[in-house]
């Protein structure tokens, strides 16, 4: 299958994430609203991979004409380990029906207290990126990695990133598994 050739079904109608699709690939995803079915703000990797495949699988269940179902989820991490700092961190999920891929985009470090506050308060990351940017919708929009970056990367180009990562191994022959008596 070749880039140009492909047919998605993106879970979201958002425009950030609408946009990194047709950057990641030259295509106009086939958008549809379909839930997480995780919380509005994933606090782990898991818990934002889990949503991702959701929406993935969701999309391409309601989009027949669709050959790849993407779930594109944005959400924090904490690092215990390391640093004991909060992340931004950004995934694409796809699905053709029988093969899931995942792809990661960049983690981003959150400056102190930032991660603390959205746990703290309940409430989603962007709703901190609007208050302190001064901005309405800013996850439609450049995010927080526009915010935090003054616009060198937003959040189009980080999942553009991700997309390409889950979507690779559907397009690319060196993904084709080979037989030992193939090679």
């Amino acid at each position: 299958m070749e880039w140009d050739q492909l047919r998605i079904a993106l879970g979201t109608k958002n425009k950030a994430k609408v946009t990194a699709v047709r950057l990641a690939t030259g295509c106009e995803p086939i958008c549809v609203s379909v839930p997480s079915g995780v919380s509005d703000q994933p606090l782990s990797e898991a818990e934002t991979i889990a949503g991702a495949i959701n929406r993935a699988k969701a999309a391409l269940t309601q989009t027949p004409e669709a050959v790849i179902g993407l779930g594109l989820e944005g959400g924090l991490a904490y690092d215990k380990t390391y640093t004991g700092q909060w992340f931004l961190i950004s995934i694409c999920a796809a699905w053709d029906g029988s093969r899931l891929m995942l792809g990661k985009g960049l983690q981003f470090p959150l400056p102190p207290g930032m991660g603390d506050r959205v746990v703290r308060e309940k409430i989603e990351l962007s709703h901190v990126i609007d208050e302190l940017g001064g901005t309405v919708g800013s996850n439609h929009q450049g995010g927080a990695y526009g915010l935090l970056t003054e616009n060198r990367i937003n959040r189009s180009d980080v999942f553009r990133d991700a997309v390409i990562a889950a979507i690779t191994p559907f397009v690319s022959r060196l993904y084709i598994e080979k037989s030992p008596s193939d090679q």
